[in-house]
């Protein structure tokens, strides 16, 4: 779209939309090895609040780069059907030392230490085909410290989010999204040890309100941790043909949910135990009766048939990323409670609501 020396002086520039264009490769495209070294003590789009980048199917990142950018401003960033983005901010020469040693370089991922966005509030990621992790396990941990929102669809290749020292400065998360990724192993992926140490009396996403993990055949769990968890806020989860989640965590792990009322479309089920919840709804036969009085069968009665509906949506293609955007919208106040009046016409509700 442009070149660094022009790009640095767009001071002013508070919404970045781009869409459709169908060649494009970059952003801010290379440029001489003078011109971007002009660049490099000079701010990019200081003031920009607000980037969509949608319906770019050659764009594989926004700018490439020796040096940090920061973005202090940005709220708001939308990644939608960008299937040959690798990662945001590319690195310009790496070190042989570095390619052995570097999950930066080594993993194809979306946010990593060469731009800081620690104003970041709202983040959309769909269609991104081409990364295998959302965030480097380097990253600082308060990088996402003001985040509310995060929905990640439909990227095939994404294994895991983020590391659990990433993951403990996510302090204000409230709704987290993902679904129809199909080599995803864990949201929460377990990293060195020194990081796993840190991680221990930490919480995980303390403020979360609402969560949702669909048409994941390849979830495993959560997160593996020997720690108990805690959160306070959940008010709502949905957990959707995710063949192969066993467990929440590890077993014999607790993992309070002392608010929560809304459970797979289910708002008369009382769950405390959400990762005891997980074990009894997934290891159980169909069919088979209450347990610790969580009522179970009756949950799979209603949870099968919106499976089977999830299932046959998730196999007509377009109607598949209308049913995820409809679905998957993140809000909360009045949806949610309304959800907690009444469940069914919560769900009804979201399904008509505009991708």
């Amino acid at each position: 779209m442009m070149s660094p020396s022009v790009a640095r002086g767009v001071f002013n520039l508070r919404i970045l939309k781009i869409d459709g264009c169908q060649s494009m490769e970059e952003v801010i495209t290379e440029e001489e090895q003078q011109g971007e070294e002009i660049m490099t003590n000079e701010p990019l789009f200081p003031l920009l609040q607000e980037l969509r980048l949608q319906s770019l199917p050659w764009l594989g990142h926004f700018f490439v780069t020796k040096h940090a950018l920061e973005f202090p401003f940005l709220r708001e960033v939308t990644i939608h059907d960008c299937r040959e983005m690798e990662t945001f901010v590319q690195q310009g020469f790496v070190s042989l030392e570095r390619v052995n040693n570097d999950d930066e370089v080594n993993n194809k991922v979306m946010f990593n230490s060469k731009v800081s966005c620690h104003s970041l509030e709202d983040l959309t990621i769909h269609w991104a085909n081409s990364i295998t992790v959302l965030c480097s396990y380097q990253l600082p941990t308060a990088y996402f410290s003001k985040l509310v929102i995060l929905a990640v669809r439909n990227c095939g290749k994404l294994r895991n989010l983020m590391s659990p020292s990433v993951a403990r400065g996510v302090l204000n998360l409230r709704i987290l999204n993902i679904a129809g990724c199909q080599s995803m192993e864990e949201v929460i992926t377990l990293e060195e040890q020194q990081g796993k140490t840190i991680m221990t009396n930490e919480p995980v996403f303390p403020r979360l309100e609402e969560l949702q993990l669909g048409r994941l055949p390849k979830l495993r769990h959560f997160f593996l941790t020997e720690h108990a968890l805690k959160f306070p806020f959940l008010r709502e989860v949905k957990i959707d043909d995710c063949p192969e989640m066993k467990t929440f965590v590890q077993q014999e792990i607790s993992v309070s949910t002392p608010i929560l009322k809304w459970v797979n479309r289910d708002d008369e089920v009382k769950v405390d135990d959400l990762n005891k919840w997980t074990q009894q709804k997934f290891n159980s036969k169909a069919g088979q009766g209450t347990t610790d009085g969580y009522q179970s069968e009756a949950k799979d009665g209603d949870e099968s048939k919106a499976t089977d509906g999830e299932k046959s949506k998730a196999s007509d293609g377009d109607e598949s990323e209308a049913s995820d955007d409809d679905e998957s919208e993140a809000t909360y106040g009045d949806e949610s409670e309304a959800a907690d009046e009444d469940g069914s016409e919560a769900t009804e509700s979201r399904k008509g609501e505009p991708a």
